[in-house]
């Protein structure tokens, strides 16, 4: 399912997590609002990505590139795997006019995305 806004992606979230810590919604967004230079550079990333490479992406490939330009300025940030799909939803969500350029494919541990 894509959405169209953030908000619209972020209230989804918002509605599918529970009060377990081990959610992955709950963790997710824990994590955005705590951590947003993580998704700040993910989004830069990515962009600089689509004018490389217009066509296809990979967001682990973006992941991975936030963790090592991070550490090389010496303040890792930490990109869970777990999240990687999700960040790719929120880009999609944020930018749809680039909706489609990270492939997704349905969540187990979340249902509807």
């Amino acid at each position: 399912m894509t959405y169209k806004t953030e908000n619209e992606f972020l209230n989804y979230l918002d509605s599918v997590k529970t009060n377990k810590r081990d959610c992955l919604a709950t963790q997710f967004l824990y994590h955005y609002k705590t951590k947003p230079e993580t998704y700040q550079f993910f989004e830069k990333f990515a962009l600089e990505m689509i004018q490389t490479r217009p066509k296809r992406g990979s967001a682990w490939m973006v992941a991975n590139r936030v963790r090592w330009e991070t550490m090389i300025r010496d303040e890792p940030y930490k990109v869970t795997n777990n999240f990687i799909a999700l960040y790719a939803r929120l880009f999609a969500a944020r930018h749809p006019q680039h909706e489609g350029y990270f492939p997704t494919k349905a969540m187990k541990r979340i249902l509807g995305l």
